[in-house]
């Protein structure tokens, strides 16, 4: 990796799909991480699409269904899982019932 000169800004390349929350959650903590630079690092921010599901139907999905036939799991399980540990530390998030298509 070349390292970055003073005053040449710093090249973020965000990739994420618009319909993943945890890409949203990423979204938040390098915003929140370069409000603390306090700009002392001058940063370029492009933002990359990816679709994470190409497949997915245009009318979108029970989020529920979709996730327990994708990752084999329960509601019991999801509400468990590390996204319900990261929920309280984000103010960005939004609940899922259907994901869009």
């Amino acid at each position: 990796m070349t390292p970055v000169r003073a005053g040449t800004p710093l090249r973020i390349d965000f990739v994420s799909d618009v319909a993943c929350p945890w890409c949203a959650v990423g979204l938040h903590a390098l915003e929140r991480a370069l409000e603390r630079l306090d700009g002392e690092v001058q940063v370029e921010l492009h933002f990359q699409p990816f679709e994470l599901n190409p497949d997915m139907p245009p009318e979108g999905a029970d989020a529920g269904v979709y996730l327990s036939r994708k990752y084999g799991t329960t509601p019991r399980a999801r509400m468990r899982c590390r996204a319900a540990r990261t929920r309280p530390r984000v103010t960005c998030w939004w609940p899922l019932r259907r994901l869009p298509g």
